[in-house]
């Protein structure tokens, strides 16, 4: 019953939950394809909504899909119902998954900051729920004056907690040309986020079961350095005020709750898209047909 779910609970402290990672960055800075490959799975659909749908917020669960209106109330919909979804009636998009990534952290993908038809307040509420952000930027336009505006006026708290996505490096013709690129933006950027990174997210999804291509593509060092930031203790730091996503909170998975980050075993599950150098587990690659579940039209 949807109004099981109309109450606001504030949101638990950080160790009595899964981190909450937020996507974000300019319109077609790669967050898409980001959660593509983090995900394991191509949420391509979602992006034929873009320009209208308020943040999508991925949990693990099966499979389903809702929307949070404005109210907290959870209300399940369709995959033909993402068309109509609208941030002027919604606060959020919610889709549970039963994959890798989501057992380790949820996932924020977040509209567009450069989207003049986005009030900035449909981003900004999300945040106050979010531990740390993984920020895109485009290698061809990389960390613009107005991404660095936008970025200094968030809480301070996220900067020991996210990560700056040089993403589309595969654009830039010599490698002078990315070491360029890479050294401008950790000199602006300097301070701001835990660290730099460049990466070419095509090609590690293109090849994701080659550790060779997401060593060279940068996919590797990413994981590593997101996992990082996830298991150190003290790093993650919610804002502790109320939750505006009562039904967030409220319809979680129940079973096995997900224990504090710095406690969590040696054999945590971590995401298996992409490598790691220290354990390499793998998994089936992506085939081009293959589309989130809940997302494919019935």
């Amino acid at each position: 019953m949807i109004e099981d779910h109309l109450s606001p609970l504030d949101s638990p402290e950080p160790a009595a939950r899964k981190p909450r990672i937020a996507l974000m960055g300019e319109f077609s800075a790669g967050k898409s394809t980001l959660a593509n490959l983090l995900l394991g799975h191509d949420v391509s659909p979602v992006k034929v909504t873009a320009t209208q749908l308020p943040p999508v917020w991925y949990s693990y669960g099966a499979p389903s899909l809702h929307r949070i209106d404005n109210t907290g109330a959870e209300v399940p919909i369709s995959s033909q119902d993402l068309g109509t979804v609208s941030h002027k009636e919604t606060q959020a998009v919610r889709i549970l998954l039963e994959t890798d990534v989501l057992e380790f952290c949820d996932l924020i993908d977040m509209p567009g900051t450069s989207d003049p038809n986005m009030p900035q307040d449909v981003w900004e509420r999300v945040l106050t729920r979010a531990d740390g952000v993984i920020w895109c930027t485009p290698a061809t336009q990389a960390w613009r004056q107005s991404e660095a505006a936008l970025w200094e006026r968030l809480p301070e708290r996220l900067r020991a907690s996210s990560l700056l996505l040089v993403t589309r490096m595969d654009k830039l013709q010599t490698q002078t040309d990315r070491d360029r690129v890479i050294a401008r933006v950790q000199r602006e950027a300097d301070g701001l986020f835990k660290k730099v990174l460049p990466i070419s997210l095509t090609s590690a999804l293109s090849n994701p079961d080659d550790p060779d291509a997401l060593e060279s593509s940068g996919a590797d060092l990413f994981v590593e350095s997101l996992i990082e930031i996830v298991e150190t203790p003290g790093t993650l730091s919610a804002d502790p005020s109320p939750a505006v996503f009562g039904a967030i909170q409220a319809a979680a998975p129940k079973p096995a709750p997900m224990p504090a980050p710095q406690v969590a075993p040696a054999d945590v599950v971590v995401p298996r898209r992409v490598a790691l150098k220290r354990a390499r587990p793998r998994t089936r690659p992506i085939k081009k047909a293959e589309v989130c579940p809940i997302l494919t039209p019935r």
